[in-house]
């Protein structure tokens, strides 16, 4: 039986990089997938994995098959089964991901609180869990690493986020800027877009520090450049800590990444990503879940569903704690990059066949 497996697998993000991996993944496991690409190609992978998800596009389709995508299940007759790979990041489902998903045969989710949340929002359809993970080979800790700040003898926090309010920037920057002043060896650097990726609008950035008194403030510095994973991994290996707190995940793949690099990792204790990150390799923040709001570039955030809201005082106190107790925090980042080797693709494309095995009631290998 094939696997038609309709995905963003260029895309330069999470999302993209979830989908290319778990198809290679499968793949790996002798699964019969033919790729449907979504969107446009991109440069920014290396020869050998383009050439590869090429391949995948190329197969021929086999009379017997299954549908696995992100779009609506078109041409369902066509297929023995349609299956969503959905995901959010609040309490609940918006209504349009509930249509969506109820007119598959199953819904993929990628850890027990969305499975939770599709299921607060209505769905009916079986849903099924399969973790996300994470490229330990290529996101390790040895190798070349970007310069962030180091060689001036700064301690570098470092974010990577699609800038929203859902990522919480308002409440980092404003963390970031309250605790630390000229004074100290410290700086933040930003790895963000507003969702095209290599533009940003440096105004959505002033609007939130200008909100923050401070006559001397500590360095900041804002990157927005399209990178390749290799270059994502160099660029954590430059800094000396990793934080983000976010107000929801569905995953967070920045978290596993930044662990499988050895980074220390701060974020708030709530969302898909507290499967794998908690106080024995990280720093969780306090937070209280609230009402969320439309967001910058989506409307499906409404206050009938709950995200969280990191307490800032909180977070400026864990900030200042990683930066004078650095043994501490590297310790955290060594057990950080060991829970790591765990998340791993290969288990997340097991996981995906044993789904699929499961909705179609038959080996797919």
């Amino acid at each position: 039986m094939q696997v038609v497996f309709q995905h963003l697998f260029y895309q330069p993000t999470g999302f993209g990089t979830a989908a290319r991996e778990i198809a290679l993944a499968m793949d790996d496991l002798g699964v019969d997938v033919k790729l449907v690409l979504v969107g446009s190609p991109s440069d920014r992978l290396n020869l050998e994995t383009v050439e590869r998800l090429q391949q995948l596009e190329r197969k021929p389709l086999q009379g017997d098959r299954v549908l696995l995508t992100i779009l609506s299940p078109g041409g369902a007759r066509e297929y023995r089964k349609t299956i969503s790979c959905m995901m959010f990041e609040t309490s609940k489902a918006p209504p349009v991901y509930v249509a969506a998903a109820n007119q598959f045969d199953a819904l993929i989710v990628p850890c027990e609180m969305n499975r939770q949340l599709f299921k607060n929002g209505g769905v009916t359809v079986p849903i099924y869990v399969a973790p996300y993970g994470v490229n330990s080979q290529v996101f390790t800790p040895h190798g070349p690493a970007r310069e962030l700040g180091r060689g001036d003898g700064d301690y570098v926090f470092l974010s990577v986020f699609g800038w929203s309010t859902r990522k919480g920037p308002d409440i980092l920057i404003d963390a970031f800027l309250r605790e630390f002043t000229a004074d100290d060896h410290v700086r933040l650097v930003l790895k963000t877009h507003d969702g095209s990726v290599t533009h940003f609008p440096r105004d959505w950035y002033d609007r939130v520090a200008a909100q923050t008194p401070s006559p001397r403030s500590p360095r900041v510095d804002i990157l927005t450049e399209d990178l390749t994973p290799e270059e994502v991994a160099m660029m954590y290996r430059g800094a000396d800590c990793f934080v983000l707190p976010s107000r929801g995940e569905a995953v967070g793949l920045p978290y596993l990444e930044s662990m499988a690099s050895g980074l220390p990792v701060i974020a708030t204790g709530w969302g898909g990503h507290t499967v794998f990150l908690n106080p024995q390799c990280g720093y969780l923040v306090p937070f209280r879940l609230v009402p969320a709001h439309p967001d910058r570039f989506s409307g499906l955030y409404q206050p009938d569903q709950l995200w969280a809201e990191a307490d800032g005082g909180a977070l400026r106190t864990i900030m200042r704690r990683v930066y004078l107790r650095r043994e501490e925090a590297r310790t955290k980042g060594q057990a950080a990059r060991k829970v790591s080797e765990y998340w791993n693709w290969q288990r997340s494309g097991s996981a995906f066949v044993q789904a699929i095995e499961s909705i179609v009631g038959q080996p797919i290998r």
